[in-house]
């Protein structure tokens, strides 16, 4: 094992990740990543913020937002999580994912403090993105929030700009049960004289957004409000859309008229190659059609079907894992009957068991088969497919970085 795996090994040991634990790993608050920071040297200070919140495409548009930055010729620090295979992917500048010593240096030199200090696993990968990208001297930095938003370590930062893609239900037991509760956790990173963008309008919550920038003195806008962007402008999916269109108003808000529609377009259609972008309607395979997708939530799926319902093949074939946290039962009334399932649970302690897998399944009307493991229900759904077939991975993000992984 190299010293850069077995320093990310530590850290799982030492403090495992919400992403593989949910919950027990979950600390909400500010005032342990406040004095890490001091602690730090306050490298936040001068550093030129743009935070994106939301329920889903918040991924999508910071990663939109920096690469059109990246063409626009400026040096981009990027980031986001959970990640897929590796955890350098979290902190990127441009496409280029944290050096590997500089993981190892920062995790010795400060462990003794994060550790004295009880800080999550998530504040400590903030605060490493933060150091690097004052060290890099970045132009901008787009911050992705981790979950809400309120009381979410990111919300230190005092942004240029604060964005919230939309409002769903997701994270229910952190952030409540009603539509309106979780709006009023994500309106928490809205700050005083800061100007919000909102990417998608919506009764409910509008008034939550409206109410807390009046209080915090802050203008707020609407994606719907600005110029809508060409589907075709690359990751041809529908609900790609909307993440275009809050990217370019955001961009819009930020520089006016100075980003020209060709630089937006180009950013647009080299975000992959620009910030290695995965797990977005992610085309694995031609023949036979291969998708994986990271959507985990209600409202994603939703977009995430809308689409598979649009591919024409001989027999569509899903490949499906879940954490323990989600509505699988509606989720699941969201896919087509006809189709051929082949489920089994990601390897982390947060998955949905096989056991519990099965007995919401057998109440539903879909013809399935659970596999023993993830690796298993993708080769016998290689095997049974012929060209003409469809395949989608997804669940969750585990599901796909398991059977995606290199």
């Amino acid at each position: 094992m190299t010293q850069y795996n077995s320093t990310i090994q530590w850290l799982y040991d030492q403090i495992p990740p919400y992403q593989f634990k949910g919950g027990d790993s979950y600390k909400p608050g500010l005032s342990r990543i406040k004095n890490f920071l001091k602690f730090l040297g306050n490298p936040e200070s001068n550093l030129r913020f743009i935070h994106i919140g939301g329920t889903n495409g918040k991924g999508s548009t910071s990663h939109m937002i920096s690469s059109v930055l990246q063409e626009f010729n400026k040096n981009i620090g990027l980031f986001t999580s959970p990640h897929m295979f590796d955890f350098r992917e979290r902190i990127k500048i441009n496409s280029n994912e944290i050096d590997k010593q500089f993981v190892i240096d920062f995790v010795k030199k400060n462990k003794n403090y994060f550790l004295s200090k009880k800080n999550s696993f998530f504040e400590i990968s903030f605060a490493m993105a933060i150091f690097y990208f004052k060290l890099q001297k970045v132009d901008y930095a787009v911050i992705e929030v981790g979950l809400g938003g309120r009381l979410d370590a990111t919300n230190i930062i005092n942004p240029l700009l604060s964005v919230i893609t939309n409002i769903g239900y997701d994270h229910s037991k952190f952030l409540g049960k009603k539509i309106t509760s979780i709006a009023n956790e994500k309106a928490g990173i809205i700050k005083k004289n800061i100007p919000v963008l909102i990417g998608e309008k919506n009764l409910e919550t509008d008034k939550v957004f409206i109410e807390k920038a009046k209080r915090e003195s802050s203008k707020i806008f609407f994606a719907e409000d600005f110029l809508s962007i060409d589907s075709e402008l690359g990751l041809d999916v529908n609900y790609q859309i909307k993440n275009k269109n809050t990217a370019y108003a955001a961009l819009q808000i930020l520089f006016e008229n100075k980003i020209s529609m060709e630089v937006f377009r180009k950013g647009i259609l080299n975000v992959r190659e620009n910030t290695s972008l995965k797990g977005r309607w992610e085309k694995v395979s031609n023949k036979p059609l291969i998708i994986a997708d990271v959507g985990h939530n209600e409202e994603g799926f939703k977009e995430i079907v809308s689409e598979i319902k649009k591919i024409k093949s001989q027999r569509k074939i899903f490949v499906l894992g879940f954490v323990k946290d989600k509505p699988i039962k509606k989720i699941i009334k969201l896919f087509p009957k006809e189709g051929i399932y082949l489920f089994s649970s990601p390897k982390i302690s947060r998955a949905l068991s096989l056991k519990d897998l099965n007995l919401i399944l057998k109440n539903t009307d879909i013809s399935y088969q659970i596999c023993e493991s993830l690796e298993e229900a993708y080769n016998r759904a290689i095997n049974i497919a012929s060209k003409e077939d469809f395949i989608f991975i997804g669940g969750s993000n585990f599901t796909v970085s398991e059977i995606l992984k290199p």
